[in-house]
């Protein structure tokens, strides 16, 4: 066991969320020398068939296990970790039982609460209170990784700092304007599901005031890693052209940085980055 805390962990909902999310920001701390681990609350089995409520989304679990493993390898990280719980599906869906966000929120503390004490990592890294665009199982990570974070941060050789992932309202604003140069370039004219406007809708409302993002990665340099981890969710990505030049640089341009907010410590007045800290924790 180190002597100090060392490297980084990001606690997340689903499987891809990693990658979305955080995946340049490993990828850059991992191949700086930290370890870095993904702990997965859930094992994604309602990321099917997307579509109206009441379609059917369940999608077997082992699938989203293999393809989260699939983007540890691609981002050069350890294996990850799961908790288990089932997906929660979108707000409206009617959560399952044994869903993350209808375990008790004392007993996901405690077993986050454990990995951390297992690991100690230095960093931590999850979704921010309004879990990108509200998703219950985003809520309810964030929620429950923050307290374990500030309890596990007081206990000798805990973590030193946690940063909360979120969307800056101009960032947001250019993914919607890409998307819609996508849907008037293909000419497709098929109005969008009541999920997918309620989900734009909540990334809208969700999305942060650009001044409160203490914390931005540009992740060039590991942006390849990011897409291949991303190519490995293929239950999520379909209708991707990975070969595709055009695609991949729409890509590179949507992916070239990470934005977060630095919640522990808590920012100076006026600052504005810091680069996490110099992607070196608890390491010489």
């Amino acid at each position: 066991m180190p002597d100090v805390p060392s490297g980084l962990l990001a606690i997340f909902a689903h499987p891809d969320d990693e990658s979305y999310g955080a995946g340049g920001v490993m990828a850059l701390a991992a191949a700086a020398g930290n370890p870095v681990w993904v702990l997965c609350a859930t094992n994604g089995d309602q990321g099917g068939k997307p579509g109206e409520m009441g379609v059917d989304h369940s999608l077997d679990p082992e699938i989203r296990r293999a393809e989260l493993t699939c983007a540890c390898k691609e981002l050069g990280i350890a294996e990850p970790i799961f908790l288990g719980y089932r997906d929660s599906g979108m707000e409206g869906w009617g959560a399952p039982e044994g869903s993350l966000s209808r375990a008790p929120q004392d007993e996901v503390v405690e077993r986050i609460l454990t990995v951390i004490r297992q690991l100690r990592p230095a960093v931590i890294v999850t979704f921010d209170p309004g879990g990108v665009y509200g998703h219950p199982d985003h809520t309810a990570c964030s929620l429950t990784a923050t307290a374990a974070y500030r309890r596990a941060a007081a206990e000798p050789g805990g973590p030193v700092a946690l940063y909360h992932q979120a969307l800056p309202r101009s960032v947001v604003a250019g993914m919607q304007a890409m998307q819609e140069q996508e849907r008037r370039k293909s000419g497709e004219d098929k109005p969008p599901t009541e999920d997918d406007v309620r989900q734009q809708e909540a990334f809208v409302k969700l999305a942060r005031p650009d001044e409160e993002i203490t914390t931005v990665v540009p992740i060039l340099p590991v942006v390849e890693r990011k897409i291949a981890a991303l190519a490995c969710h293929d239950s999520q990505m379909r209708g991707r052209r990975w070969d595709d030049p055009e695609e991949r640089a729409q890509m590179e341009r949507m992916f070239g940085s990470e934005t977060f907010v630095r919640v522990d410590p808590a920012p100076q007045p006026g600052e504005r980055e810091d680069r996490f800290m110099g992607l070196k924790w608890g390491r010489a």
